[in-house]
C-alpha cells in the first residue's frame, strides 16, 4: 500500500496501528510503501487508514504474463510467428481454485468441487468480458485438459463440464468508459449499497442487455443536484419489485386476513391464469437458456403488471357485488401469480422471495424447478385449512433503500 508522505503526521504512530508489515520509506519518493504478509492483513490496514481519513493506493498482487510469443520459454502457436498471447492468470485458475477456496472457507470439504465440474447433471457458467473470450476461451480449456488428464488425476475428460462462456460487453459509467486509471472513477460496490439495495441493483444490471452492447450505468445519486431530473434509471426496474409486485403480495395477504381469517382459500386455479403462468415460465426458461437476461426482465415486467391489473379489476368487481365466491377465486388466481413470480424472481431477488415463502408457510421445495408449474396448493401438506403467517401493516417484501425515502 502506498500513502503520500504529506498525509502522514506521525509515521511511527501509524506503523504501530497497522498489522505486521515492512515499511519502505525512500527519501526521493513522495509516498511511503507498506508491504503486508497476506491480503487479509492488507484489507485490515485499508480499514485503519480509511478510519484515519488517509487516502491510499494498493499495488497489484497479480500481473499479466505471456503464454505464447517469440521468446525462448513461450509455447509456439501453430502456423504463427512473433505472436504474443497475454492473459490474466487469475481468470484462468479461478473457476476451480476459487470454488475450492470458497468451500474451505465455508467449512466444507474442498473435494466437493467435483460435484460442480464432474456431476452429470451439472453445468458450469463463466461470465466474462467479450473481448477476453478469444484469449481465455482457448487458454483456459487447454489448462482444464491438462488438469483433468488421466496422467494427473485419473479423470476421464469426457466427464468434465468445461465452462460455458457467457459474454458481456463493457458497462460504462455516466456514458464514459471508467476505470481506476481514468478521470471518471466508478463507485465501488460497497458505495452503491449506500443508495440502492442489492436486489434493485441486480435487476437493473440484468435489464441493461450487456450481452448485446456496451451500456451506460447512470445512477442519479452521482449527478449534481441540478442535473437530477426525472426518475432515477437505476430504480426503474427495481420499482417493479418495490412498488408493483410488493403491492400485489400485500393486497393478497391483507384480503385473506380481513375476509378469510388469515386462512388461504383453496380451490382450482382458473384455466386462463394457468395458461398465462405456463407461457411466462416457458418464455423465461428459453431466455435464461440463451443468456438473454434483459429479455427475462421484460417477461417478468409483463407478467407482474398483468397479475396486478387482474387484482385491481377483480377486487373492484368482487367488492361491488359483495360476492365472496368471486373474491375467493380472485385470491386463488392471484396467489398463483405470486407463487409463479416468486420462483422466477428467486435468482434475482432471493431475500424478498424467501420472505414470501416464509409468510406462505411452505417448504423450500417451493423454489424447485421440478415443480415450477404446480399451484400453491401442491406445497400445502395439511388437509383442510392452511393458515398464513400474519402480515403486519406497512411490512414490505421488497423494501426500498432507506435513503430513497429522503430523495
Amino acid at each position: 500500500m502506498h500513502v503520500l508522505k504529506k498525509q502522514i503526521a506521525d509515521l511511527k504512530e501509524l506503523e504501530e496501528k497497522l498489522p505486521a508489515h515492512e515499511t519502505i520509506n525512500e527519501e526521493k519518493k513522495p509516498s511511503v510503501t507498506f508491504v503486508f504478509k497476506n491480503l487479509n492483513d492488507r484489507d485490515r490496514a485499508k480499514d485503519i487508514l480509511a478510519a484515519g481519513g488517509l487516502r491510499y493506493r494498493t499495488g497489484k498482487t497479480l500481473v499479466p504474463f505471456r503464454l505464447t510469443g517469440n521468446i525462448e520459454w513461450g509455447v509456439p502457436v501453430p502456423g504463427e510467428e512473433d505472436l504474443t498471447f497475454w492473459v490474466w492468470p487469475e481468470s484462468l485458475w479461478a473457476p476451480i481454485s476459487f470454488i475450492r477456496e470458497y468451500l474451505k472457507l465455508q467449512g466444507k470439504a474442498e473435494e466437493l468441487w467435483k460435484d460442480y465440474f464432474l456431476h452429470e447433471d451439472s453445468e458450469v457458467y463463466q461470465f466474462i468480458g467479450e473481448d477476453n473470450i478469444y484469449f481465455y476461451g482457448i487458454a483456459e480449456m487447454a489448462m482444464f485438459a491438462v488438469l483433468f488428464s488421466e496422467e494427473v488425476n485419473h479423470i476421464d475428460m469426457a466427464k468434465v463440464k468445461l465452462p460455458m462462456l457467457v459474454a458481456n460487453n463493457h458497462i460504462l459509467f455516466m456514458d464514459k468508459k471508467a476505470s481506476s486509471s481514468s478521470d471518471i472513477k466508478p463507485p465501488m460496490a460497497g458505495e452503491l449499497l449506500d443508495y440502492y439495495t442489492d436486489e434493485q441493483l441486480r435487476i437493473h444490471f440484468l435489464s441493461l442487455g450487456l450481452a448485446n452492447k456496451s451500456v451506460s450505468f447512470m445512477p442519479q445519486v452521482y449527478l449534481p443536484k441540478e442535473e437530477q431530473i426525472g426518475a432515477d434509471p437505476v430504480l426503474k426496474d427495481g420499482n417493479l419489485l418495490t412498488n408493483v409486485f410488493n403491492r400485489l403480495i400485500r393486497s393478497c395477504f391483507y384480503q385473506v386476513q380481513s375476509d378469510f381469517d388469515g386462512k388461504l382459500p383453496l380451490g382450482a386455479v382458473s384455466q386462463e391464469v394457468i395458461d398465462e403462468a405456463k407461457d411466462t415460465i416457458l418464455k423465461y426458461e428459453e431466455h435464461m437458456y440463451r443468456h438473454e437476461f434483459h429479455s427475462i426482465t421484460y417477461v417478468l415486467d409483463t407478467y407482474i403488471r398483468s397479475m396486478n391489473k387482474r387484482w385491481a379489476n377483480g377486487i373492484k368487481m368482487a367488492q361491488e357485488s359483495e360476492d365472496k365466491e368471486k373474491l375467493k377465486q380472485l385470491l386463488i388466481d392471484c396467489f398463483h401469480g405470486v407463487r409463479t413470480t416468486s420462483i422466477l424472481l428467486h435468482p434475482i431477488a432471493p431475500r424478498g422471495c424467501e420472505m414470501i415463502q416464509e409468510y406462505l408457510k411452505v417448504g423450500k421445495e417451493f423454489f424447485s424447478w421440478e415443480h415450477v408449474f404446480e399451484p400453491l396448493s401442491y406445497f400445502i401438506s395439511a388437509e383442510g385449512e392452511h393458515e398464513l403467517k400474519y402480515l403486519e401493516p406497512r411490512v414490505d417484501f421488497f423494501a426500498k433503500h432507506p435513503s430513497q425515502f429522503e430523495r
